[in-house]
């Protein structure tokens, strides 16, 4: 057996010369065989061990397994850690399974003791997760649906957590102990049915096992290790594809409609996942039908949305979808300056007004007489218009409803919204856009369109010339 799991380690890359080892152990069978295991594998690749023992709080008798690894770490002259938490509290409080917050608390302990203890060198983190979990595992992401990556079981490597014993199954490491005379600690409630990985350990492997085809862990264990390497693959696909198809701004995931339709849809449904889970911050909880929900809302008009899980909002755009937390589309509100009568005559007056906008962009104002129509300029981010058409106060602001701009010299208005819409801008680009206005007259979109009203013509005897500086595109300040 220690011959078999050598061949799985060297196989895996699983650890190097000077390694230290934090190795998981409940005083269980699984964990007590790789403890035993890690000290055949210190024979042949120079390693230091570490044990951690987590007291979940849970069992009266955890006090005896805690005391039973520590035993054992006397025996073997290894440095042994002892973590106590309340798991049942933990998972009250964060509204967590007692499984789920038990597991948190062990990588949390485990990471915690290799970052203080490891000094620089290189660190792995060892549990015992052996071939039977890995089937349990499938079939429990099975039955409750799961793409390949579900399916693919438990990884032998993932990060700095690698998996000795992940080759053998549970017969075996018994059959290991006994033959040793080794001895483990029981744990009552593994033989209960209380969880459902539970129900899948005692009825439908051993089911399997004895009606359906003797070794139907191993064929199990054997299809994981294939859907694992095609899922490696696949990844490298979507990684490719999120180049492609993929543009992320301001932590907004802008998905292209047109490029996402050129790709097989298989390959689509991942993709759609990958941007989910990243805008997310994690993959747990984010499931089949929320990719689905997205990639229904390609066919919806611009503008539609969804919400996600952990606060994340989908939103149709003009040339695809925005992935991004709900905040992310909140729009910001502009500060909002006015050049009253007292400015203006300021600016009468030969002053230049230097306008601040936000993140150190402004617009600066200044007036000078009238110039021949034909050496009027076109610039995108310096405008001349009418001075004497203005009769009011000029404002520097967000939009507001009602907002309009004249379009033509027969002074036929369009709404702002209506503009927008027609030039298929996005809706936090509106949000974002300041508009220099005479009320609810916009004289200028910053960056973009102006009022045909305010046009310098060869009758304009005063000019007011507005500039933008900044660096942000098309006058936009988020």
């Amino acid at each position: 057996m220690i011959n078999k799991v050598m061949a799985y380690v060297e196989k895996h890359n699983m650890f190097e010369e000077n390694d230290y080892v934090v190795a998981g152990v409940s005083g269980g069978a699984d964990s007590v065989c790789l403890l035993f295991v890690l000290q055949e594998i210190r024979k042949r690749i120079p390693i230091e061990i570490h044990v951690v023992h987590i007291n979940h709080g849970i069992r009266q008798e955890a006090g005896e397994d805690a005391a039973y690894v520590a035993s054992l770490c006397e025996h073997f002259g290894l440095p042994f850690t002892l973590v106590e938490e309340d798991v049942a509290k933990l998972a009250k409080e964060q509204k967590l399974s007692e499984e789920e917050a038990g597991r948190q608390v062990r990588y949390r302990a485990f990471y915690q003791v290799l970052a203080k203890e490891a000094c620089g060198r290189k660190g792995k983190i060892a549990v015992a997760h052996n071939s039977n979990d890995c089937a349990e595992t499938t079939l429990f992401h099975l039955f409750r649906g799961s793409g390949l990556k579900g399916l693919s079981g438990i990884r032998p490597v993932r990060d700095r957590v690698v998996r000795p014993i992940l080759c053998l199954e549970r017969v075996e490491i018994e059959a290991y102990l006994e033959q040793n005379q080794i001895h483990y600690c029981i744990d009552k409630t593994n033989f209960e049915d209380n969880y459902t990985r539970n129900r899948i350990r005692h009825h439908i492997l051993p089911y399997a096992e004895q009606e359906i085809c003797q070794g139907a862990v191993a064929h199990v264990t054997e299809a994981c290790e294939k859907i694992s390497d095609a899922y490696d693959f696949l990844e490298d696909m979507v990684k490719e594809a999120f180049h492609q198809c993929v543009k992320v701004e301001n932590k907004k995931y802008h998905i292209n409609a047109q490029l996402l339709a050129g790709i097989h849809k298989t390959l689509k449904s991942y993709l759609l996942l990958e941007v989910i889970s990243q805008a997310a911050g994690r993959h747990k909880d984010i499931e089949g039908i929320h990719v689905e929900q997205v990639e229904n809302l390609f066919n919806k008009q611009s503008g539609r949305q969804l919400h996600l899980p952990y606060g994340l909002c989908a939103v149709r755009e003009y040339e695809g979808v925005c992935i991004a937390k709900n905040e992310a589309f909140k729009p910001k509100a502009l500060a909002e300056y006015v050049i009253d009568e007292e400015k203006k005559r300021l600016l009468e007056q030969g002053e230049v007004l230097s306008i601040p906008l936000d993140n150190d962009n402004k617009l600066e104002i200044r007036l000078f007489c009238g110039i021949k129509e034909e050496n009027i300029i076109a610039k995108t981010y310096t405008k001349w218009f009418d001075y004497d058409k203005i009769k009011g106060n000029i404002l520097v602001r967000g939009r507001r409803t009602g907002d309009y701009l004249t379009i033509n010299q027969k002074h036929e208005r369009k709404t702002l919204k209506a503009f927008f819409i027609d030039e298929k801008i996005p809706k936090e680009e509106r949000d974002c856009s300041y508009l220099v206005t005479e009320d609810s007259h916009v004289i200028w979109i910053v960056g973009n369109r102006i009022s045909s009203y305010y046009k310098v013509s060869r009758d304009t005897k005063n000019i007011m010339e507005i500039k933008y500086i900044g660096g942000f595109k098309d006058g936009r300040t988020c």
